[in-house]
């Protein structure tokens, strides 16, 4: 009896993993099947496409040939040599100290900085500026801040009043003053 039995025991296991393998390749045949049906509708497309009367193809337009031109030297600039402009900048004395070390607010745009409010400590006025990264720093008159050389010139208590160098587009430069407000939703 015991190797009647021992037969069914290694039959079950089998049965078991043969259920499984067909649990799992009927969902594919019908996934399958279901992609094969709708490939009809392709098929007819393509075959629409390709029974169209092909078109005529236009020819290639005639180029014109230029006029010719003949180059002769003379004493004013040749056209090969880039222009040389000959505007004299008068130069104001304005420049940005380029030697100067950086303040860590002239790493931000004036529009990602923000005056938080002020403080007075031994009779000097120092404003809270909150820089783009969401660090306090405090600054007074004479700190720098802003990309253009920003020169902080005076601190009430609603704005912070800069003078900046910017390029004046003839490669010089002016001076320009910018204002920062102070700002409680920034």
């Amino acid at each position: 009896m015991k190797q009647s039995h021992l037969p069914s025991q290694r039959t079950q296991p089998q049965r078991l993993g043969s259920i499984k393998w067909l649990v799992g390749l009927v969902p594919l045949t019908l996934l399958l099947n279901g992609c094969a049906n709708h490939m009809g509708d392709l098929h007819n497309q393509v075959d629409q496409i390709l029974a169209r009367p092909g078109g005529k193809i236009e020819p290639i337009p005639e180029m014109k040939p230029l006029p010719k031109y003949s180059y002769t030297e003379t004493e004013e600039r040749t056209p090969f040599q880039p222009a040389v402009t000959q505007t004299a900048t008068k130069s104001n004395g304005i420049t940005p100290d380029m030697n100067r070390p950086k303040e860590p607010l002239e790493m931000y745009p004036l529009d990602a900085l923000a005056m938080k409010g002020i403080i007075e400590h031994k009779g000097t006025l120092y404003a809270l500026v909150r820089d783009g990264d969401g660090v306090i720093h405090e600054i007074q008159v004479g700190n720098y801040m802003g990309l253009n050389y920003g020169k902080v010139v005076k601190i009430s208590t609603d704005k912070i009043t800069l003078e900046e160098i910017v390029p004046d587009g003839q490669g010089g430069w002016r001076t320009q003053s910018a204002i920062v407000q102070q700002n409680a939703t920034k």
